[in-house]
């Protein structure tokens, strides 16, 4: 039994509940103890205050044989041991043992020292002082203490007059035999001991009874089904009798035992059938394997596709040539007209921008290799300037508003101005291209602890989670075909890692989108890039 949940169990709660009862007992005892004692005690002050009020008349005429003779019948009341009155000197006026009056009190006596050491010695006892337990002939004895005052009518008193300025004329000591009382206690404590007892025993009866009926027998019925199953016997069940934490295991060891059962059976069918599904699967493994080979030929021609479209590196140097020529011929000129000048100046534009789309051929042939860049120190602020300058015509036709926020303690950073740049204008025509339609562009600049931080937002149409979860990835695009190959963010990802940094995305269907390119102060250490000051 005790090798049991349930065995533990009743062990436990069976500890549990003698070390409460007991607990409680032990208090209960204690506190009817106090009980009677604080009521004892105020017993006995009543009756020490009869006895004073008793004798008042006695003592007022100074009557001693009155006096003796009051206190001697108050004696025979039941449990009273001895009365005594006591002077204020300590001589013993009055006691119901006569052999004892006439004799002096030592303030050292177990009577007195408790008065004598606090109170010097005391005009008025307090309530809680003058009730002590005293042991005589080896039983308790309380003792009831109570100052006789002197009250005006006793100093007025003709027949034994006190001075006025005497306040206390002596203590009437009362002493009450406790032995009934240490009887009833016993007796009342064994009671106790006895209910808690019985209750102990009540209590744990049920609580074996109740493990028995609710833990041990599902339990064992558990184990016993569980048994079955693992000699094979799958249709074994447990009854579902309730709905607690037993009742659902039992159904949770159901409904394994079903689908264990159901599990065999799939596998009986799988081993008669496992030919023929092998072949299926044979067939779909190949089916996959084709599927695998024509998307590594599909990825095979995107990247020849780029390789072709990397060879108008030759027609753009032609154009790069030819500009540069007439640049120089227009410049040799003089007298050159406004119209010769803005021309001048969109020739050295066309100059730039097409040696400018030369090198994000060659970036994008070595997309997959590092090479070194030109690394300098760079104002981020000019950056953005310039490339919004580049492609406010494209702003302009799209009915496109353009606004900066540009922080004026931007630091520098080291980066490759023109890769900086090259992202910034491919953020920008992506932004252009979502909003045919008109729109908002805002880009703002602001320093960071790391670095630097540009963000390039717009209100256009947004992404899906679907299609922003690709957005990076080289040839992916949702543009029409014809309008792009899907390389403009895959691009401005590979800046950024260039650059040690991160550009981060956030956009929803309907919400624009609002890309934040992070680039630190210094590039990573292993870039091993050219950096010129």
């Amino acid at each position: 039994m005790r090798d049991t949940v349930a065995g533990k169990l009743t062990i436990l709660i069976t500890a549990m509940l003698i070390a409460i009862f007991s607990g409680a007992a032990i208090l209960s005892l204690y506190i009817q103890e106090r009980s009677a004692t604080r009521i004892l005690r105020f017993n006995g002050a009543q009756v020490a205050d009869m006895v004073v009020g008793a004798t008042r008349s006695a003592m007022l005429l100074n009557d001693r044989d009155q006096i003796q003779h009051t206190i001697d019948t108050l004696a025979e009341q039941r449990n009273i041991e001895r009365i005594r009155v006591i002077k204020k000197g300590g001589r013993i006026a009055y006691s119901t043992e006569l052999s004892e009056v006439g004799s002096m009190l030592d303030p050292r006596d177990e009577q007195c020292i408790g008065c004598h050491q606090k109170y010097h010695p005391p005009e008025s006892l307090p309530t809680a002082e003058r009730a002590r337990v005293l042991t005589r002939a080896g039983e308790r004895i309380l003792g009831i203490t109570q100052t006789i005052k002197n009250e005006t009518d006793c100093a007025n008193a003709s027949c034994h007059v006190h001075p006025g300025e005497d306040l206390l004329l002596g203590v009437l000591d009362v002493n009450l035999a406790m032995k009934p009382y240490d009887i009833a206690r016993k007796e009342s404590a064994i009671e106790i001991l006895a209910a808690s007892l019985i209750g102990i025993l009540l209590v744990v009866g049920v609580t074996s009874w109740t493990v028995h009926r609710l833990v041990h027998r599902p339990v064992r019925k558990l184990i016993k089904e569980t048994k079955r199953i693992a000699s094979g016997d799958l249709s074994a069940r447990v009854p579902e009798i309730s709905n607690d934490e037993l009742g659902m295991l039992a159904k949770t060891f159901n409904l394994m035992a079903r689908d264990l059962e159901t599990a065999r059976e799939e596998l009986l069918e799988w081993g008669k059938t496992l030919e023929q599904r092998v072949a299926k699967k044979t067939r779909e493994l190949d089916h996959a394997q084709d599927q695998i080979l024509q998307a590594e030929k599909m990825a095979s021609l995107g990247k020849l596709a780029a390789v072709v479209a990397h060879e108008i590196n030759n027609p753009l140097a032609s154009v790069v040539t030819y500009a540069k020529i007439v640049v120089r011929r227009l410049k040799k000129q003089d007298d050159l007209t406004d119209e010769c000048v803005e021309n001048l100046e969109y020739l050295e534009s066309i100059a730039s921008e097409a040696t400018r789309c030369g090198e994000i051929v060659s970036q994008l042939l070595a997309f997959a290799r590092r090479r070194p860049g030109h690394f300098s120190q760079v104002d981020v602020n000019s950056l953005v300037d310039k490339a919004l300058f580049l492609v406010h015509h494209k702003i302009e036709l799209a009915d496109i508003t353009a606004q900066t926020t540009l922080s004026e303690e931007q630091p520098e950073i080291v980066g490759d101005p023109s890769q900086i740049q090259q992202a910034l204008m491919a953020l920008l025509i992506n932004a252009c291209q979502a909003m045919e339609n008109g729109g908002q562009i805002s880009m703002d600049t602001r320093p960071i602890p790391e670095g630097v931080e540009i963000e390039v937002a717009d209100n256009g149409p947004g992404m899906t989670p679907e299609v922003a979860q690709h957005a990076f990835e080289p040839f992916y695009t949702t543009k029409e075909q014809g309008s792009g190959v899907g390389l403009g963010l895959s691009v401005v990802y590979g800046i950024m890692q260039r650059h040690g940094g991160r550009v981060d995305l956030e956009t929803a269907p309907d919400k624009g989108c609002r890309f934040t390119l992070f680039f630190p102060n210094l590039p990573p250490q292993s870039t091993n890039e050219e950096v010129t000051s």
